[in-house]
């Protein structure tokens, strides 16, 4: 390399370094670690809470959103760990390049297992309420969910940093570089991180829009579009519905029910009709209560076993409708989490040198993805239920 190259690359290097100086000011370093701390604060409530649950009212923890809520609060927890550590370049300038490795790593992979988590919940809200596909298949799908994102998180960011050779710190940008060409680093970067972020936030949108759509549509004309509530997850349907008396007429056997449910265990769901409620006009007023608005539901029959003797029925149920669509509509807004803290991410590595503005957008909304997802678990249509439990003293 001439005199006169290293003179246009140190001098390029000082540009740089006096254009991104606010990167380093005391300003930014305190706003960041502030969000960074806050999201913090609100995971490990998030988690506490899921602790609480885990030890007092276990049951609820058969929904799937409600589960991967506490996983979501745990790869928060280390991705707000790991902004504060590298917004520290005392304690980056220090780290041998195991420890860069290892603070990478973890960078990548609590960012990849919250996406890949988000994105499980869009795929069952997908096959629930946006496809045909039976019940019995989606709910069998549940348990690959969490152990797939843990392994897909582990395993991709593990890949980029053991290609990462020579790693080092950039003070002035607080980001990560080694030696190797510009290609081959994006490449890197792209495959093993921001590739899953771009699909899953393209895909938690699609279904963000088209649900959206299909809970205004089913508000609005439920009875004549709908066949059937289709649960996204396992409920328990005793919060969604009001009993109505049993007649002869649904009295089952446990033969009968065996072959009917096809080894699904407790709440059955094994036939479904669309209903116009009208109160003025029940015969059963008692029994099947109207709602608010259009006092139009869902009739289903659900199997639940006798408290006294013990025999298999069949009971006839009002579903709420304003609260079946409610609750869908909350667990809808899990998709949006990470759609509103990386869009920006992927946007500022799109191009070669990001905007200031894209830079800070980018950055201060990663930040935020604690805060985010505590606001996401609030709306989680299984806490009514915790507290009405918690209120009556009833536990697990």
């Amino acid at each position: 390399m001439s005199n006169t190259d290293i003179g246009d690359f140190l001098q390029s290097l000082n540009q740089q370094q006096n254009e991104w100086s606010f990167v380093v000011s005391d300003q930014w370093v305190i706003t960041m670690q502030s969000l960074s701390v806050v999201s913090l604060l609100a995971s490990l409530g998030v988690l506490a809470f899921m602790t609480h649950i885990f030890i007092r009212h276990r049951k609820y923890l058969e929904r799937l959103s409600l589960r991967i809520s506490g996983y979501v609060a745990l790869a928060d927890i280390l991705n707000s760990i790991t902004q504060i550590l590298t917004l520290n370049n005392d304690l980056m300038i220090k780290q041998t390049r195991s420890g860069l490795r290892f603070i990478l790593w973890l960078s990548m992979f609590s960012t990849l297992w919250f996406v890949f988590l988000t994105l499980c919940i869009s795929m069952q809200l997908h096959l629930s309420t946006l496809t045909k596909i039976r019940v019995g298949i989606y709910m069998k799908l549940e348990k690959f969910y969490i152990p797939a994102s843990l392994f897909l998180a582990v395993l991709l960011p593990g890949i980029a940093v053991g290609v990462m050779d020579g790693i080092f710190w950039i003070p002035y940008m607080h980001s990560f570089n080694w030696p190797t060409e510009n290609w081959r680093r994006k490449l890197t970067l792209w495959m093993c991180n921001y590739v899953w972020i771009v699909l899953t936030v393209v895909y938690c949108s699609v279904v963000a829009m088209l649900l959206s759509l299909r809970i205004w549509v089913m508000w609005r004309n439920s009875v004549e579009v709908i066949e059937a509530p289709r649960m996204p997850e396992k409920w328990d349907w005793n919060s969604l519905t009001e009993s109505a008396r049993t007649s002869a007429e649904t009295i089952v056997s446990s033969t009968s029910l065996l072959k009917q449910s096809a080894g699904d265990t407790n709440s059955t769901l094994i036939g479904t009709r669309r209903v116009s409620f009208d109160p003025m006009h029940s015969h059963d007023q008692a029994s099947m209560p109207a709602t608010g608005g259009s006092g139009r539901g869902y009739l289903l029959t659900v199997m639940r076993a006798d408290k006294e003797t013990g025999q298999t029925m069949a009971v006839r149920s009002y579903v709420d409708k304003k609260r079946f669509l409610r609750s869908i509509q909350r667990l809808a807004c899990y998709p949006l989490v990470p759609i509103i803290t990386q869009l920006g991410v992927v946007a500022m590595n799109m191009v070669d040198t990001p905007t200031k503005g894209l830079y800070i957008y980018g950055m201060a909304l990663a930040s935020t993805s604690g805060l985010l997802n505590l606001g996401v678990f609030l709306l989680n249509p299984a806490l009514p239920d915790i507290w009405k439990d918690a209120a009556l003293g009833q536990t697990l």
